[in-house]
């Protein structure tokens, strides 16, 4: 009874991690230098933005880990890291920049939500 129970618990904390990495996957994306390179591309930004950038994405993994090793719930760390990205783009984008940067973030947050959909069914 034991190991079943021990058995059970190990799935649940498995399918529990992997679910919360798979919704902050697009957090730890936004720093990774392909995708930074074509972000920037598309955003037309010059070298300071880009540089401005790149230190509040690599802000935001440090907050959002910071925050779910302080107990927070993944969900209110990806939450926090969101808005750390989006506050701090403002200041650094254009306003036409930083309209096209929050599409895309709300773009990649409805596309993991939906990968999740249908990952469940």
């Amino acid at each position: 009874m034991k190991k079943l129970l021990v058995l059970v618990l190990a799935v649940f904390g498995f399918g529990t991690a992997s679910f919360a990495q798979s919704q902050s996957s697009f957090i730890y994306k936004l720093n990774d230098e392909k995708t930074f390179d074509k972000l920037s591309s598309f955003l037309h930004v010059d070298l300071e933005q880009r540089e401005g950038l790149q230190f509040v994405f690599t802000e935001a993994e440090k907050r959002l880990e910071k925050e779910a090793a302080e107990g927070a719930t993944m969900g209110e760390a990806i939450n926090k890291a969101i808005y750390f990205n989006l506050a701090n783009a403002k200041v650094i984008l254009s306003k036409d920049q930083y309209r096209k940067f929050a599409c895309l973030i709300n773009l990649s947050i409805i596309n993991e939500n939906e990968r999740e959909l249908f990952a469940e069914k």
